[in-house]
């Protein structure tokens, strides 16, 4: 499930993330994380009801990470990456960010 809410200035969003996010929910998770990459200054990400995450999210979620930090985003993280989540981090070689910014502990695990 994807739950996306923002605020009433405008400026700031939450990302909720929850159950599978597999290649079938790949075009609500690719417009929503668009929708912020365009309009939201801030934004907060909840990953820790992720229940099953594959490469086409974790593609997804690795671009809209980097667009977002290139844009000047705050990105900040609710709650703890569940370890199936940081399992396949791992597995698919992602070690870390380009650049070295990993503002919302989605490829180390770390606390904001």
């Amino acid at each position: 499930m994807i739950d996306f809410s923002v605020d009433d200035t405008g400026a700031t969003g939450a990302l909720i993330l929850s159950g599978p996010l597999t290649i079938q929910h790949a075009l609500p998770l690719k417009e929503a994380l668009l929708r912020i990459g365009a309009e939201i200054k801030h934004v907060s990400v909840n990953l820790e009801q992720v229940s099953s995450l594959d490469l086409t999210a974790l593609q997804l979620l690795c671009s809209a990470h980097r667009d977002w930090v290139k844009k000047g985003k705050k990105i900040t993280r609710e709650g703890t990456v569940p370890d199936i989540v940081n399992r396949v981090v791992r597995e698919a070689g992602f070690a870390g960010c380009v650049g070295g910014e990993d503002a919302i502990g989605l490829w180390t695990g770390a606390s904001n």
